[in-house]
Parts: C-alpha cells; structure tokens; sequence
C-alpha cells in the first residue's frame, strides 16, 4: 500500500464528513446529522488557518483523516494547536496510517514558528485511543475539558 500524506480539498468532503459520522459512532455511539457534518467540514475547509484537515491517500483512497484547529495562548504569545477528528478506516489501523498523518501536521507546524505546542481530548474511557496518544508522546496535560451549551 502506497500512503502519502497531504492538506484535505474540498473534493475530500464527503469522505471527511462520513470518517466524523463514523467516528462519533464508534467512539460515543453517537448518530450525527450527516448534512450538519458535511457544513460542518465544509465550512472548517472554508475558514483557513483555523481549521486544518490533512487525509492519509492509499493509491488514490483516502483511508484516514486528522483535523487541526488554533487556540491562541496570550500566556505562551503563540497558537495551540488542538488535534481532533482523527480517523483511520477499520482496515488500515495499526499499519502506521494515524503516526504518519501526525508527523505531517507536525511537519506542517514547525513551520510556523508561532506555534507552541498540540493539545488533544480523548474520551476518558477510550483506553486504546489514550494508549496510541501516549506513544506517541502526548501526556496528561493537567486540565479537564468542559464545556457549557449556547444554543
């Protein structure tokens, strides 16, 4: 298998949205509204440097995807960047698909000299996701996510 590694387009969205459909179904057991997804991922290709998908291509079919947002840090004076939407088709995990897709993004980061560091949220109960992260290099960062609705 051929993989190379580079910045979604919007011919990728359909594929993008049905990854971030299955996605929140394996890990939450959560049914997405697919059209919402799809504006979602459209919009999020639309915005530019706030929001950043790269897809993994296995001779000419995307097989994984990872999404980059920008949090600006005034206590750092640089950009975080949050790793989210990460997917890798069922057939391809464990074939080094995900740690490629990272070390794009992560290419892709350093350089811009403005970026300080890669923050992720991973269900607290998603064992094997935690695991990956881990070896990879992330660590428990010393903050709990919350959140409060707006609409």
């Amino acid at each position: 298998m051929n993989i190379t590694f580079r910045s979604a387009t919007h011919s990728d969205i359909p594929t993008l949205a049905d990854f971030n459909c299955r996605l929140a179904m394996e890990t939450e057991g959560r049914q997405l509204d697919s059209a919402t997804v799809q504006a979602g991922v459209t919009r999020g290709l639309d915005v530019g440097e706030e929001v950043r998908y790269f897809v993994a291509d296995a001779d000419g079919q995307v097989i994984g995807q990872i999404m980059l947002t920008r949090e600006w840090s005034d206590w750092r004076d640089g950009w975080i960047a949050w790793l989210q939407s990460v997917y890798v088709v069922a057939e391809a995990r464990g074939k080094g698909v995900f740690k490629g897709l990272l070390q794009h993004a992560i290419d892709q980061l350093k350089q811009q000299p403005d970026v300080v560091c890669m923050r992720l949220y991973v269900e607290r109960d998603n064992n094997a996701a935690i695991a990956t992260y881990q070896k990879l290099n992330f660590a428990d960062s010393g903050y709990h996510v919350m959140e409060t609705p707006l609409q």
